[in-house]
């Protein structure tokens, strides 16, 4: 998407232009801060319209055009285990379970499941960690993640959370805080967690 005296977006997939729309920019809009994509399929009326969609990246400045995204989930505790509640409650996908901690520097961490990616990836531009979280009546009232490599945390900016309801945390790391160097196949933590703050 650019933004300027007209607004284009344009849509590739396995980096192969699929289409285009280009409109004035009439209002003098900005860069966007929330872009919603329907699914007419589930949400609506029509049946003529199905959507299949693993992962949609909106990066500020970054194309994203001949990436890919690689989706794990955590899978055994590892190192830490001090919030209330256990992994199931991460890794059953459902908002409604959760783990809670009333203490700040508390930490969970784990190993991850799921694909790894290409065999032999030439570049990975970073990695970023999600979580859904939510402030609660007492206790701390932000998150933030945490690789666990050699021994070692490296711990990501904490992010306050509402109180309202759950949204969503990311932690993200673009080199190897270990030195700094980008990140490879062979490089890539085998343990991450997420620490109240």
């Amino acid at each position: 998407m650019a933004v300027g005296a007209d607004i284009t977006l344009e849509f590739y997939v396995e980096g192969v232009l699929q289409s285009t729309a280009t409109a004035a920019n009439t209002g003098g809009e900005g860069k966007p801060r929330q872009v919603v994509f329907a699914n007419t399929a589930l949400h609506g009326i029509s049946a003529n319209n199905t959507w299949y969609y693993a992962h949609i990246a909106a990066l500020d400045g970054v194309p994203t055009i001949g990436r890919r995204f690689v989706r794990r989930v955590p899978y055994t505790v590892a190192t830490f285990d001090e919030m209330t509640d256990s992994i199931e409650a991460l890794r059953d996908g459902d908002i409604a379970t959760r783990v809670a901690s009333p203490v700040a520097g508390q930490r969970m961490s784990f190993t991850l499941t799921g694909p790894s990616g290409p065999a032999i990836p030439s570049a990975i531009a970073g990695l970023h960690l999600k979580q859904i979280a939510q402030g609660g009546s007492a206790g701390p009232q932000a998150t933030a993640g945490f690789l666990r490599m050699g021994g070692v945390n490296h711990d990501a900016p904490a992010t306050a959370v509402s109180l309202l309801a759950p949204q969503p945390v990311y932690s993200s790391w673009p080199l190897n805080p270990v030195d700094d160097s980008p990140w490879t196949g062979l490089s890539l933590p085998t343990e991450i967690g997420i620490v109240s703050s």
